[in-house]
């Protein structure tokens, strides 16, 4: 009996490489992920995703760590090739004729809304039309139009204020392009007290954004301003190891507490010291919750805005 015996190497089986990535769309500015790409792939890469309106090229930004069992939204297709990107500067100039005809069409039908961008995604499966409107709109003489015209399958879709800017672009009273348009993944909640908290001043320039509500970094400190309820209140007199002081301020970028004796010298606490303090509050000045003055926020914007309109949408 003849034994053999197999000395040949045997191939390893290569990993399946799997990666998560960030993405950002180029039709409306925003961010997402993807799971599960089968490519190693650097920053500032395009690749080919299938979504709901379509075949899209994307960018990636970067990889991302993930551990979870959720499914990507997308399905990856192809790294981004020259004939993609051809397509997608093409279908760009064809969507912004498309948009000049919609505006044209829109202002002969009285239709009140103002269109933002056209879009074509690779594979022609649709043109979107982005607009924004304060009131609902009966498009469906303008669709009809435009089906007629373009031989494409017309989507209109409504978005907000916030994100009109976040498609066009724009550059803040800070001098820098708008948060939503440079990084913001979704739009965080803003509401009046946030000025209140943050001792700004009411003044209506100060904290309006370009698209006409509260700014959106309003909201980036917020938990720089969640220890305010713990301090005591500016304009209190409050009593420390048998000693009366007056509190003048709440200093939030240094992080402590000025405070004024009897005498008129200065002391300042930390805010990580306050608890440690025995700190007895004597008495609190008279706030403005029931006055006119311009002090109270809520008073000012009632005079100046419809406060309405500063709300979240």
């Amino acid at each position: 009996m003849v034994y053999y015996i197999d000395l040949r190497k045997k191939r390893k089986k290569k990993k399946e490489i799997k990666k998560n990535y960030r993405i950002r769309f180029l039709d409306t500015n925003k961010f997402d992920d993807i799971f599960n790409v089968p490519l190693i792939l650097k920053g500032k890469s395009y690749i080919v995703i299938e979504t709901e309106k379509g075949e899209e090229l994307v960018k990636i930004l970067g990889e991302i760590s993930y551990y979870g069992d959720e499914e990507s939204k997308y399905k990856f297709l192809r790294k981004a090739n020259k004939k993609d990107f051809y397509t997608f500067k093409q279908h760009e100039l064809e969507a912004n004729k498309a948009l000049r005809l919609c505006k044209n069409l829109a202002e002969k039908f009285n239709l009140k809304m103002n269109l933002l961008k056209a879009y074509i995604p690779l594979n022609r499966s649709k043109i979107l039309f982005y607009y924004v409107s304060e009131s609902r709109v009966d498009f469906r003489e303008l669709v009809r139009e435009l089906a007629k015209r373009l031989k494409l399958r017309i989507e209109m879709r409504q978005v907000g204020v916030r994100d009109g800017v976040q498609i066009l672009g724009a550059v803040g009273i800070c001098g820098n392009t708008c948060c939503c348009n440079n990084f913001m993944d979704k739009f965080e909640t803003v509401n009046i007290e946030m000025i209140e908290e943050q001792n700004l001043p009411p003044i209506p320039s100060k904290f309006t954004g370009i698209c006409g509500r509260l700014m959106c970094c309003l909201s980036f400190e917020k938990e720089n301003y969640e220890m305010k309820g713990e301090l005591p209140p500016v304009n209190s007199t409050i009593e420390i190891d048998g000693k009366i002081f007056n509190v003048k301020n709440q200093d939030f970028i240094r992080e402590i507490v000025e405070l004024v004796d009897e005498e008129g010298n200065k002391y300042t606490i930390p805010f990580n010291e306050i608890k440690e303090k025995d700190i007895k509050i004597i008495k609190v000045e008279k706030n403005c919750d029931n006055c006119s003055c311009n002090n109270n926020i809520n008073n000012f914007l009632e005079q100046n805005y419809e406060v309405e309109e500063l709300k979240e949408e």
